[in-house]
């Protein structure tokens, strides 16, 4: 435990404190962490880095807030994959999909379109989970952090 613990100072504690001391206000990074986060779960393999960019850009937010916070909910976001699919289903009302990784990966062999074709809608509906459950997590993350920023910001002279 004592690794994990020094290196989540390094990587997450020591550059969000070092922005909070280079003038980021604990407001501004509690919303760019919390951006950082509900971007970061996106059910979609491989495209958070460039989703959170453009919305740290489009949002004139933290980018290193963002980016640490995408780095650290990447176990979140493949525990999450499923479970997004599953709420778009369910809201849906559409049959579940075999998300077995070896029917998933048998079957991408078989015919990459044909897995387009059916796994595509999962990727939809992963989506739409996601639309459900990002705005609050947002919310309580920033809630959640903004008062931690405020202590370890530094004094205002």
């Amino acid at each position: 435990m004592g690794r994990v613990r020094e290196w989540l100072a390094r990587r997450v504690g020591e550059p969000l404190v070092r922005e909070l001391k280079q003038g980021s206000t604990p407001e501004g990074l509690a919303t760019s962490v919390a951006v950082g986060s509900t971007v970061g779960i996106l059910p979609f393999l491989g495209m958070t880095t460039m989703a959170c960019a453009v919305a740290g850009f489009a949002l004139r937010l933290n980018h290193v807030g963002i980016q640490v916070a995408n780095l650290v909910t990447y176990p979140v976001q493949v525990a999450m994959l499923v479970p997004f699919v599953r709420l778009g289903e369910g809201l849906t009302g559409s049959e579940p999909l075999p998300l077995d990784p070896s029917v998933i990966a048998s079957r991408f062999a078989e015919s990459p379109s044909a897995f387009l074709a059916e796994f595509g809608i999962a990727g939809l509906h992963g989506l739409l989970g996601w639309m459900l459950v990002a705005p609050l997590a947002g919310w309580a993350i920033r809630a959640s952090l903004l008062p931690v920023f405020r202590r370890l910001s530094p004094p205002k002279p």
